[in-house]
């Protein structure tokens, strides 16, 4: 990788922290709303937030480039629908663990799909950073694993994350970000009340405290995806998916400080390994891919 000031790792660090930032918020505030709800929110913002930029810069939403963008739209609403479904039925270390496997996807789908080498080290990196993120989020309490539906749905989920991150690749120079970012926040306007009336569940949206609380959370996850999906402009899925780890190690930082949870050696292992592993990648003899 180059030396030198690199937008896409700038875009990456910046997409890991509002990453943390808006899961430190759903922790804080998942009372107020549902995951229902935040999806419409997150949904109308970014069609309303992402076409006032795209018209302000000049950037078409539609054009020759439109089906691949419904498809990453699809297959990134799909994975949010996967993953909130884990989320609400497994462990939360399982359901991160899982969700964190697209790193590895990307890496096996970049070359059928996009024609993009891998070097070698790559797979070596995304597991190092794996089990950085294992260390981090496993509880001290010897927990075994029971595999339900919910672990296949999180993988599930992992994989579509990952379908929508390589095919954004796809878009080479073109892909500002904005362009997959509308496509996205369309679906989850379109389909998030549907869905939540077929599962029977409440948006969480019928006074102000939740209305409020869901309109900053949605800010907060709108900006990191848009900032994750402009990376990939620059940076293999891959690279993206190795900085976003960071959310796990900055993840349990703010719970050690905020919430007062316990910081184990484990944990600091985890981090510290993370960190080496991020360094690594940002090093110019590092570069794998």
């Amino acid at each position: 990788m180059e030396s030198g000031f690199n937008p896409g790792l700038s875009l990456a660090f910046g997409s890991a922290l509002a990453y943390t930032c808006y899961s430190a918020g759903v922790r804080a505030l998942i009372g107020e709303l549902t995951i229902w709800g935040l999806l419409f929110l997150r949904g109308c913002l970014g069609v309303l937030v992402i076409g006032y930029l795209a018209r302000l810069f000049s950037r078409p939403l539609w054009g020759p480039q439109t089906g691949l963008l419904l498809a990453v739209g699809a297959s990134a609403f799909g994975s949010s629908i996967c993953m909130a479904t884990s989320l609400s039925t497994i462990p939360l270390y399982q359901a991160l663990m899982l969700i964190y496997l697209y790193p590895v996807f990307t890496l096996l789908l970049a070359a059928p799909i996009n024609g993009e080498p891998v070097r070698r080290g790559a797979f070596g990196l995304v597991g190092l950073a794996f089990l950085g993120g294992l260390a981090l989020v496993w509880p001290d309490e010897d927990i075994g694993l029971n595999f339900s539906i919910g672990h296949l749905i999180g993988v599930l989920g992992s994989f579509l994350y990952s379908v929508s991150q390589v095919l954004i690749r796809r878009l080479g120079p073109s892909n500002s970000g904005l362009e997959p970012m509308f496509h996205y926040s369309l679906f989850a306007l379109i389909f998030s009340i549907p869905l939540a009336t077929i599962f029977q569940a409440d948006l969480g949206l019928s006074h102000l405290s939740g209305l409020g609380a869901g309109l900053l959370l949605a800010t907060l996850g709108t900006t990191a995806q848009l900032a994750g999906y402009a990376a990939l402009r620059w940076l293999p899925a891959f690279k993206v998916g190795i900085i976003g780890y960071l959310e796990l190690a900055l993840g349990s930082l703010i719970s050690w400080l905020v919430f007062s949870d316990p910081m184990s050696l484990r944990a600091l292992t985890g981090g510290l390994l993370l960190l080496l592993v991020v360094i690594r990648l940002r090093s110019p003899a590092g570069k794998v891919g």
